[in-house]
């Protein structure tokens, strides 16, 4: 087996120490069209001073929104080459907030993101660390504020890309995943200061779809129906063909993701709801609302009601989470592993105890963490039941009788 290698680069500006930088009237950096690059922040591998690294993405409950992936990284600073107040440095005045910071194992992004802060912890025996807290670009449009405007009756994902592409967002285009939406939103003004990452949430659940920053640092949209994607991965305790071995495997049986009466409201509509009598019954009621989402119409936000209430009015049995070490993995797994995304489908086999019949499972990952350190970098996907997907027709998983649920 093969040891992942995994590095860290951050964004620092290292012209004023010389190096290959483009160099006006210099006779050999000074040439158009050499190969010296211009001065500005430029990743740079810090990856010999790393002691460990910690990423968290995504969520760990279906119906939770997507939060700002986060990550820690803890540098060894024993030389003060991390500390601010170090003049002798190559890296003073870099170090600073906002820096861009990028996470890669064996040559995959596993994430990026901008530096919020560093903290600084010196031992008098001379062990020092500097200690790097990031968050990918959700924090640039949690910070963004948006000016007083109107939107026209628009498509979802038209309106994410309307907003993205305000001047007090500016968010790149190339920098853009963004999926076709399949909701209709009704025109809507928007207040001065409307935050921009609460009202692209509100479209993402009024869209009942899914909203991240993917680890590439792009942001990423996909629609209420998206398919499960073709290709899958398979975690196995036994001897499955293709099967990869897991360390530890979570098991939830409980109420999380459990309401039999959903009411949804949209702005400017009357609120609509839907019951399931049968496990009101059963269980009581447990109640779910959900307002001020953006449909065009009541009876569209009665489907949504309707289409939760059969998703989630019984108590779910479901493996939420699985964990790896990439040290005991094959290269073709490691690369398998850390190319998985948020939005990914996969297939969970566990036999408890190795008694009984085995339990399988098809899966939709929701969150990932990496906790990486000497001798062991860990994977732990979350997952949510692949029966939160729609009926699909002339699929041979998603599309049996009596299964799943018919989207809208």
């Amino acid at each position: 087996m093969a040891v992942p290698q995994t590095k860290v680069y951050i964004a620092f500006d290292l012209s004023a120490q010389g190096g290959n930088f483009f160099t006006l009237n210099d006779t050999t950096k000074g040439l158009l069209n050499s190969t010296y690059v211009l001065g500005g922040n430029i990743l740079t591998d810090v990856t010999n001073y790393v002691a460990s690294v910690s990423i968290n993405r995504g969520k760990s409950r279906e119906l939770d929104r997507y939060t700002a992936g986060s990550l820690n990284v803890v540098l060894h600073n024993d030389s003060r080459i991390f500390d601010p107040f170090n003049t002798t440095s190559i890296y003073y005045g870099n170090i600073v907030p906002r820096k861009q910071i990028v996470i890669e194992t064996n040559g995959n992004r596993i994430f990026t993101g901008y530096i919020d802060d560093w903290d600084f912890s010196y031992d008098l025996s001379g062990k020092s660390y500097a200690s790097v807290s990031a968050l990918d670009g959700f924090m640039l449009l949690a910070a963004a504020e948006l000016n007083v405007s109107s939107n026209s009756v628009e498509l979802s994902s038209t309106r994410i890309n309307t907003i993205l592409s305000k001047p007090e967002v500016a968010w790149p285009i190339a920098n853009r995943s963004i999926q076709t939406g399949l909701t209709t939103l009704q025109n809507d003004i928007i207040p001065e200061n409307e935050n921009a990452l609460g009202y692209l949430q509100l479209v993402e659940t009024s869209e009942n779809g899914m909203l991240f920053i993917n680890r590439s640092g792009a942001i990423t949209f996909k629609n209420r129906v998206t398919v499960p994607s073709a290709t899958e991965i398979t975690f196995a305790d036994d001897s499955t063909a293709g099967g990869i071995k897991y360390t530890n495997i979570g098991v939830i049986y409980g109420s999380e993701n459990f309401y039999n009466r959903v009411s949804v409201q949209r702005l400017n509509g009357t609120s609509q709801t839907s019951d399931s009598v049968a496990s009101q019954t059963l269980y009581g009621i447990s109640a779910l609302n959900i307002s001020g989402v953006l449909m065009q119409s009541d009876a569209e936000a009665l489907l949504l009601a309707q289409y939760l209430v059969g998703l989630y009015d019984q108590p779910e049995l479901r493996i939420n989470e699985v964990t790896v070490n990439l040290h005991d993995k094959t290269s073709d797994e490691v690369a398998k592993l850390v190319q998985a995304e948020i939005g990914d489908t996969l297939k969970i086999r566990f036999t408890p105890n190795k008694v009984g019949s085995v339990i399988s499972q098809n899966a939709i990952i929701i969150g990932i963490q990496h906790r990486v350190g000497i001798d062991q970098h860990e994977v732990t996907y979350y997952f949510a039941s692949i029966a939160f997907y729609p009926f699909i027709l002339n699929n041979s998983t998603y599309g049996l009788l009596d299964t799943g649920v018919l989207a809208y």
